[in-house]
């Protein structure tokens, strides 16, 4: 079941994941991503799976560590994902304010039968 979940959220980020860069910045950062290679990519992306985030052999391998830090992924229509729930936090911070705080609560335990504490 976790890895059906695994590739339903892969498949989810794929489609739906975009880059957010600032725009006094995109004509920079499209010129740099022009210019890189899949190589030079390659390189840094296993350098920074094993956790060195600063070395850099060549200027196009500084290029890529630059535009990691220029642009950001916005994954927010992604479920589960980091931007989801913080999309979904504000959601219910403006149901709060239209609405007020909700009045009734409603907790679902299945088994309080057979839990100790209860």
């Amino acid at each position: 079941m976790f890895t059906a979940f695994n590739i339903l959220q892969r498949r989810e980020i794929l489609l739906h994941s975009g880059l957010k860069v600032k725009a006094k910045n995109f004509d920079k950062v499209a010129q740099s991503f022009a210019q890189v290679t899949p190589q030079a990519i390659s390189i840094v992306s296993d350098r920074v799976a094993r956790g060195d985030y600063r070395t850099a052999n060549s200027e196009e391998e500084r290029q890529v560590l630059k535009l990691m830090n220029e642009v950001n992924v916005v994954t927010s229509y992604v479920p589960g994902s980091a931007a989801y729930k913080v999309k979904m936090r504000s959601e219910i911070h403006s149901l709060i304010i239209e609405h007020g705080l909700p009045s009734f609560y409603l907790t679902i335990n299945p088994a309080d039968v057979y839990h100790p504490l209860v």
